[in-house]
């Protein structure tokens, strides 16, 4: 089981972007030979970021339309949160993340599962807990 985040979407369905780990985590996801899991905000960010590089010229609209049939296809569950709005601000400032981010570290938390992320906040705050994840970041 792995918990996969928006970050880790991008850098494997952009084609301007890239990652060894992440995008072969992905890959296995893709092709089943490992389960996923994201907050239930995972398709929100994923569409926004995919938008945005649409707008901003990064993609054709072919390539936006393949990144959304790939963002369609992927084999991910979605979990409900768990936790009172309160604690989890006080999460997220503990920790240094937005409460958007500290929602993917939560449920990998939770799962006991490693979180596939690029984004360097919870990379940081991964290793401050000393929770496994995946990552290309150095």
């Amino acid at each position: 089981m792995l918990v996969i985040d928006a970050s880790a979407f991008a850098s494997w369905a952009f084609p301007d972007e890239g990652s060894d780990r992440v995008s072969q985590a992905l890959i296995r996801v893709m092709t089943q030979e490992e389960s996923a899991s994201s907050a239930a905000i995972f398709p929100l960010e994923a569409l926004h970021a995919a938008g945005r590089a649409l707008a901003r010229g990064r993609f054709t609209p072919a390539v936006h339309q393949h990144v959304l049939r790939l963002l369609s296809r992927l084999p991910v569950a979605l979990a409900p949160m768990r936790v009172s709005p309160l604690e989890f601000w006080s999460w997220s400032q503990d920790l240094g993340l937005t409460p958007y981010d500290a929602s993917y570290l939560k449920l990998a938390v939770d799962l006991k599962a490693p979180l596939v992320t690029m984004d360097a906040a919870l990379r940081r705050a991964c290793t401050q807990l000393d929770h496994p994840l995946i990552t290309d970041l150095s």
